[in-house]
């Protein structure tokens, strides 16, 4: 008999046992993947947070030097630029992070200075233009900016360039030139210091519009320009490989992108200005700390009014910036929280 109870409430134990099993298999929910394959890609706004006002010191004690053409910093300390008078060009050094210049050599009044970039505080180069002809040449300092040598002429492509090129050295060896034909990049690579260059790639472009753009390899790079469907619309590009640009997301439609720079793969900066109808349009900065995914955005004071017609932006660090138009250079130690002119 009581073996008969006990295979009974077996009996019930083993029918209850399967009934939990189809109850849980009816409200079990879907596997993530099934999900994660059903979302779309779809063009988003580039996320933005409003951020402090930035706040600049602007009354400077006069000085005698400070580039005008072009400059280039290694670290927060160490920086050279190009300075030009009525005689002939300077190049100039400073170890105090922009605060003071001193003049190291003279170069000749027939060449037009294109963009400088230093490797280390020994080893830059110089691009420049002949005044006569246009043709393109190269100088390297082993020295610091002492002495120059011209090591490369008519580079390929630099003859009609109205507009500056980014330019930069990542070794002692590799070097990269990219500027925007059209609808086209074009990149000319070096693998031996700058003696010889070759147009390695034509990358196209998203619109043939004109746009900003920097590098942070010879494979990496960023680029902001006018988006395919709507010109009053700026997009954030990104490229990983070398050959093509990724849509990252869309700006604020208000603001004008007028300068980019990448101090590593996650800090970056972008300098604007408002599109308003109003003969006086203020500046604003957008910064990054995660790779360009989302973004602080920071406003200048009315009384900040640099020359849009030519900014350098400048970040060797992650807080060390410069900014430099055709009158004046201006430098942040902040990451551009903060803002100091430079000259007078």
């Amino acid at each position: 008999m009581t073996a008969l109870i006990s295979n009974k409430k077996l009996v019930i134990l083993l029918v209850f046992l399967l009934c939990v099993g189809c109850f849980h298999e009816v409200v079990s929910t879907p596997s993530p993947n099934r999900m994660t394959s059903s979302t779309q890609k779809s063009d988003n706004d580039v996320s933005v947070v409003p951020g402090e006002k930035i706040d600049i010191q602007d009354q400077v004690q006069p000085r005698h030097l400070t580039p005008t053409k072009a400059i280039s910093f290694v670290d927060e300390l160490h920086g050279y630029g190009v300075a030009s008078s009525t005689r002939d060009l300077q190049f100039l050094k400073s170890s105090d992070g922009g605060m003071t210049w001193q003049a190291l050599s003279r170069l000749p009044n027939t060449i037009m200075p294109i963009a400088v970039t230093f490797f280390d505080s020994r080893t830059g180069w110089l691009l420049t233009n002949e005044a006569s002809n246009d043709k393109s040449e190269l100088r390297l300092t082993l020295d610091g900016g002492q002495t120059w040598e011209v090591i490369a002429k008519g580079l390929p492509g630099l003859e009609t360039r109205g507009e500056e090129p980014f330019f930069r050295f990542f070794d002692r060896h590799q070097g990269l030139i990219a500027f925007q034909s059209g609808k086209e990049m074009m990149l000319l690579r070096t693998q031996d210091g700058g003696l010889t260059w070759s147009a390695s790639s034509r990358i196209s472009m998203p619109n043939e519009e004109k746009g900003m753009f920097t590098f942070r390899s010879a494979i990496e790079g960023w680029f902001i320009g006018p988006s395919k469907k709507d010109k009053e619309v700026s997009m954030l590009y990104h490229m990983t490989d070398g050959e093509t640009w990724q849509e990252t997301g869309r700006l604020p439609s208000f603001l004008a992108p007028q300068a980019i720079s990448f101090a590593d793969s996650k800090n970056g900066f972008i300098l604007l200005q408002t599109n308003s109808q109003s003969s006086e349009k203020t500046w604003q900065f957008l910064r990054t700390s995660d790779g360009g995914k989302t973004w602080s955005q920071h406003e200048f004071p009315s009384t900040f009014q640099p020359l849009a017609a030519s900014i350098h932006l400048s970040f060797p660090t992650a807080t060390g910036g410069w900014l430099l138009d055709a009158r004046d250079l201006w430098r942040t130690t902040d990451g551009g929280l903060n803002w100091r002119l430079l000259t007078p």
